[in-house]
């Protein structure tokens, strides 16, 4: 029989009710626990993997200065840090570390490890580098106005250092260069860490949400002594070796894995340094040691993962996309648990809207733009194409994140009527036998799930209105190819002719968040460079410019400056904001110690297999 513990709350009084329910529900393997996942990890180093399954596998070895407080976003709990203090102005944090962290192969964990790896991050600049570098930069620059001469000596002297120093005994010069006060990641003393921003991107702004971003992945801790010995770091280049292996201070270690195949097998570390510190803070469970060895099971297909759930072949899955078919089939299982998350889960793992791109022509027409956002039956596609399993939502910010949609601006309705006035407000009036705009439009939209339905619908709702669109199927690395400019400076989505079926100044636009703060969304659908906007949507705003960034450094402007871009965005009928797909948590009944963990790109996938345990 298993225990669970069910807490009621009455009148402001907790209690806690004892039941109990039988365990008959087949687990194959309980010591490992098994779990299916779509896909491998795209790389085992924390300061170069960009995916779910990349961030799910290195958060249970490596550890970060601090982490999510379980399934609250907004607080913080310590992991390596003990403790920390901020400056009245913002601008600087000072970081405490506990004593006696160690790697497992028992080397160090102390200020001069951090300040290694930090600055391993900005150094190799892989594409998650943008996490940190938006507020932190390379010893005496500023990212702002550092010239190319500048970049090239500091960046020299860095790899240098990170490639041939000690820094498990580093020399008195050592010492003095880390601690020197024109940097971002100054030591003070070997277990005290002080941050300092204002050298990044952003400028000097004292950025609101600089914790999540030291809680992700590219912000971990790694063994400047095992990096050195397998290949060392590199300027703007990963590390072979650290794609495929892994040694971290955290409650597991790798003990098995084929790059690309799996399975990938994560053992209990018998060195584990935070036993005693779990024991002294019961409720964090980021620090608790392991229960169970850990095996992961890349599957091809969704059909495999829920047929192994089914027969108990696996203690819990992470699908690509759980459609209404899915979803219900699993439901229907009694030896399947299907938990829906709540809206910060959903939202982090991905948005979606309808990009027209204000470069080209229909879309240089607000007027079309507006007619096309009020001809879109949503409840049609809510309904059909996700069984229900979705919300709608107005951008830029996500529903369940700080700041969305403060002053509740109101969803685009559809309006057949109101869309077909406005298409004749545009150039391209309608007529009674038809007119619109000539020709058809490539329509691109991502080969997942239901979202082939999304664009067939779509397909019938804007021929209402004269716009003919030809949906074209792509996948997911094929969208992130259209999203940059090709070799002639033109953004690959609108370049004539098109490799990729388009050109396609209409299209499924989407995000997933790498950290959970507004402006990680702002500052990629909302501002004029950002990845999700610039060539997909071609919104260019400077007054949203300065919004954007204004809200990431002060806390006091943040909720007027994020209701005015809302509704810049919508007056504008940038974009056709679509859906936020219900998200789940699925899993075998008797596994026990489930708690999703916010945890940027990996959410809601990645859970803390550390509390975990089959019952």
């Amino acid at each position: 029989m298993a225990i669970i513990a069910v807490v009621i709350v009455l009148a402001g009084v907790v209690i806690a009710i004892q039941l109990t329910r039988p365990t008959t529900c087949a687990l194959s393997s309980t010591n490992p626990l098994i779990f299916d996942q779509p896909e491998a990890p795209d790389t085992l180093d924390p300061q170069v993997t960009f995916s779910t399954p990349g961030w799910g596998a290195v958060q249970q070895v490596y550890q970060t200065l601090v982490m999510y407080n379980g399934t609250d976003y907004q607080t913080f709990l310590p992991v390596i840090a003990k403790d920390w203090t901020v400056s009245s102005d913002r601008f600087n944090y000072t970081f405490h570390l506990r004593t006696g962290i160690h790697f497992s192969n028992g080397d160090p964990v102390n200020a001069y490890t951090m300040w290694f790896s930090l600055y391993r991050t900005i150094i190799m600049n892989q594409p998650p580098e943008f996490i940190l570098g938006q507020n932190f930069y390379l010893p005496g620059l500023n990212n702002l106005t550092a010239t190319p001469q500048e970049i090239r000596r500091v960046t020299t002297t860095m790899t240098t250092a990170l490639n041939t120093w000690n820094f498990a005994a580093p020399t008195t010069t050592q010492i003095a260069y880390m601690e020197a006060a024109d940097q971002s990641f100054q030591v003070v003393d070997n277990l005290t860490l002080k941050i300092n921003l204002g050298s990044g991107y952003l400028g000097p702004v004292p950025y609101s949400y600089v914790l999540s971003t030291l809680a992700a992945p590219v912000s971990a801790a790694v063994d400047p002594a095992v990096v050195q010995a397998n290949g060392g770091v590199t300027a703007n280049a990963a590390n072979s070796w650290m794609q495929a292996n892994m040694v971290g201070s955290g409650p597991y270690v790798l003990t098995s894995y084929t790059p690309d195949v799996g399975p990938m097998v994560l053992s209990p570390s018998t060195t584990y340094w935070g036993a005693s510190a779990a024991a002294a803070e019961p409720l964090n469970n980021i620090l608790q040691p392991a229960k169970s060895k850990i095996q992961l099971n890349y599957q091809g297909t969704t059909q495999t993962e829920v047929q192994d759930l089914k027969s108990g072949a696996v203690a819990g899955v992470s699908l690509a996309y759980a459609g209404p078919s899915t979803v219900n089939e699993l439901k229907g299982s009694s030896c399947v648990t299907v938990r829906a998350l709540d809206n910060v889960y959903s939202s982090t793992a991905g948005g979606w809207w309808i990009y027209m791109n204000q470069n080209t022509d229909p879309f240089t027409n607000q007027s079309v733009r507006a007619a096309v956002v009020h001809a879109i039956n949503y409840d049609e596609i809510i309904n059909v194409a996700f069984g229900k399993y979705a919300t709608r939502w107005v951008g830029p910010v996500p529903p369940g994140y700080p700041n969305y949609n403060p002053a509740n601006v109101p969803m685009y309705q559809y309006d057949l009527n109101l869309a077909r006035q406005e298409m004749n407000n545009s150039p391209w009036p309608l007529t009674p036998t038809g007119g619109g705009f000539p020709g058809i439009l490539n329509y691109e939209y991502i080969k997942l799930g239901d979202w082939e339905t999304v664009a067939t619908l779509l397909q019938t709702d804007l021929a209402k209105i004269g716009i003919n669109i030809h949906p074209v199927g792509i996948p997911l690395d094929t969208l992130y190819a259209l999203q940059v400019l090709d070799s002639n400076g033109v953004c690959s989505s609108q370049a004539v002719p098109n490799q990729y079926g388009g050109p396609f100044p209409i299209g499924q636009e989407f995000y997933t968040s790498d950290y959970i703060a507004p402006d990680d969304w702002t500052q990629n659908n909302a501002i004029s460079y950002g990845s999700a906007n610039a060539c997909m949507s071609g919104y260019n705003n400077a007054t949203m410019d300065q919004l954007v960034i204004d809200a990431a450094g002060n806390p006091a402007n943040a909720t007027a400056d994020y209701t005015q871009m809302v509704q810049l965005m919508q007056d504008n009928y940038t974009n056709a904001w679509l859906v936020v797909p219900q998200q789940f948590a699925i899993y075998n009944p008797r596994l026990q110690g489930v708690v999703p963990n916010p945890m940027g790109s990996a959410l809601p996938f990645t859970m803390m297999f550390n509390t975990e345990y089959a019952g």
